[in-house]
Order: structure tokens, then C-alpha cells, then sequence
């Protein structure tokens, strides 16, 4: 199971605490943000198949257009891996797993493509995807606030690099390999692992 802010198994668990400001009370009660994962990455699996089966010499190009944010830190093969690395932790329901900054990028690509594509497909496409939230749109922005604990991955290298420490752990920046993201590093094969946790991720009140 895959550790993000809030839980996505349970999202009336109590210390549950909403960050966004969703009008639609019916999509709110409906929606399923762990079916949301598993039907984009196994959709991702498909996008990835396409573009490996286009000539190599477009690999470069296509990454850019299909990862805007994650094409800077790797290749097709690097995505490949991470998608397969994600859907396993998904899936798994016996361990609880924290990913990095190299996987929340990578799955942002991946949501922000999904739900474009999602909300510009007629209804019965889109039933076909997400049944559960009967054909409404797909509010992505909300699933960000909700469930990642931030995109420092968005932020320029240069303003990034000028922030001391301390400015970052303030403004929430302390996942791990989030450096290595933003300055364009390729992950090694340690970094693209998942980190398994002993203990339950979220807090529980009485």
C-alpha cells in the first residue's frame, strides 16, 4: 500500500483533514482515490507500450510531451520501471510503502494526462474508467491537495538551490530525493525502490 498524505484506503478515517474545497458534495462521497491510481497506472501501461514501439530516435521528444515534469530526470525504460514499481506498492495490501520525490513526479505526469484525457472523453468513456463517479469530471487538483504532501517538483532549480535548509523543512519541502528530481538526476536503482514502513503511516484519534 502506497503512503501518501491522507489515506487512500480510508478516506473517512478520522484525523482525515480536506485541503481542497470541493463544491460537488456527491463527487465528493463517491470518489475513490486508490481506484484513481490503479486504473491510471494501468492505463500508463498502455501510453508506455505506444511509445516504445515509435522509433527510438522520437523517445526524447515523446518524453517531453507525455512527462513535462518527470522527462528531466529519465528515459522511457526509467518510467517503465517506476510504473511497474508503483502498481506493485499499490497493490500490495500486506506492507505500507513512502515513496520519493522521483515517484511523485512521475505520478503527476501520469494524473495530470489521465484526467486530461478523462474529462475530454464522452460519458460512456468515462463511466468506463470511473463508474463510481458517475461521468463527473475528474477534479485532479483536488486529489493533489489532498493526497500529495507537496510538488516541490514544480519549482525552478535556481529558486530551489537558493533556499536555505531551514526555508525548506518551513515550507514543507523535506521528501526524500527531492534534490536529485529538481536538478535533473537520473534515480538510481535504490532510489526508484520503495521504502516499506513497520508501522501505520497515519494518525488515529480517539
Amino acid at each position: 500500500m502506497l503512503i501518501f498524505k491522507s489515506n487512500i484506503h480510508d478516506r473517512q478515517e478520522k484525523g482525515f483533514t480536506r485541503q481542497s474545497s470541493i463544491p460537488d458534495i456527491e463527487y465528493d462521497e463517491l470518489f475513490n482515490p486508490f481506484h484513481l491510481l490503479a486504473v491510471s497506472l494501468g492505463e500508463e501501461n498502455g501510453v508506455l507500450g505506444f511509445l516504445e514501439r515509435q522509433s527510438p530516435e522520437y523517445w526524447s521528444e515523446d518524453s517531453k510531451r507525455f512527462y513535462p515534469q518527470a522527462h528531466k530526470i529519465g528515459s522511457l525504460p526509467i518510467f517503465r520501471s517506476l510504473r511497474c514499481i508503483l502498481e506493485d506498492g499499490l497493490k500490495d495490501r500486506a506492507v505500507w510503502y513512502s515513496m520519493n520525490t522521483y515517484h511523485f513526479c512521475f505520478l503527476y505526469d501520469v494524473l495530470v494526462r489521465f484526467a486530461f484525457n478523462y474529462n475530454h472523453d464522452n460519458t460512456k468513456e468515462r463511466l468506463n474508467l470511473l463508474p463510481e463517479i458517475k461521468g463527473k469530471p475528474l477534479q485532479i487538483e483536488s486529489f493533489f491537495k489532498d493526497y500529495f504532501f507537496n510538488t516541490v517538483f514544480l519549482m525552478d532549480e535556481d529558486k530551489y538551490n537558493s533556499l536555505t535548509r531551514e526555508e525548506k523543512l518551513e515550507q514543507g519541502y523535506d521528501c526524500p530525493c527531492q534534490f536529485g528530481v529538481i536538478n535533473a538526476l537520473a534515480p538510481t536503482k535504490k532510489e526508484m525502490e520503495l521504502k516499506s514502513s513497520r508501522s501505520y503511516p497515519y494518525s488515529i484519534y480517539v
